[in-house]
């Protein structure tokens, strides 16, 4: 895996601190070369900690910081119902700078007002970073944060996106809601 140059010293954390606690919750061993910004993750067989799949965990939790996440919304992807999705700009796009420029300032919105709104109602997070979007959040929540990431992609108008993210986010209230009180006969 290659890590951004300006993003090495974020996985690494103020004296190895963010490393290291990934390193030693998930039972495995980052080689990170900062240089080169070459990355490699290996299990550590003999870490109480190990897992088979703690070695793919740990790729997700970089390649977030990787992309412009705090290491603290990062390592939400440690649980099990976390993920990340990655939109790639450039593929979706094509290569014009001007349009991937303003296509991040929709997603982004006036002082960050439209990614917050997702953030919010989506509950989510996004990050806006180099040419890609990306988004941390649980299953459901993530297919509401990609329809809403995707609407603003395609130009549609963010009132309503946020008209959808507010409905989104009422009905799933809703529905916790009536699970919380559901009679019982």
């Amino acid at each position: 895996m290659k890590i951004g140059k300006n993003r090495i010293a974020v996985i690494i954390g103020k004296n190895g601190k963010t490393k290291e606690e990934i390193e030693k919750k998930l039972g495995v061993k980052i080689d990170l070369d900062s240089k080169t910004g070459d990355c490699d993750i290996n299990p550590e067989l003999n870490n109480p900690n190990y897992s088979p799949l703690n070695v793919y965990t740990a790729q997700k939790v970089v390649n977030a910081i990787n992309r412009g996440f705090n290491p603290i919304k990062a390592m939400k992807l440690m649980e099990d119902t976390y993920e990340l999705e990655v939109f790639n700009l450039l593929t979706i796009l094509g290569k014009s700078d001007k349009r991937i420029k303003r296509i991040k300032g929709r997603i982004i919105g006036r002082d960050g007002e439209m990614r917050k709104t997702i953030e919010k109602f989506g509950e989510s997070y996004i990050s806006v970073y180099g040419k890609t979007v990306s988004i941390i959040a649980d299953y459901e929540n993530l297919q509401i944060a990609r329809k809403a990431v995707s609407m603003l992609i395609n130009g549609m108008p963010h009132h309503v996106v946020i008209k959808f993210l507010e409905n989104k986010y009422l009905e799933k209230k809703k529905e916790k809601f009536r699970q919380f009180y559901k009679p019982e006969f």
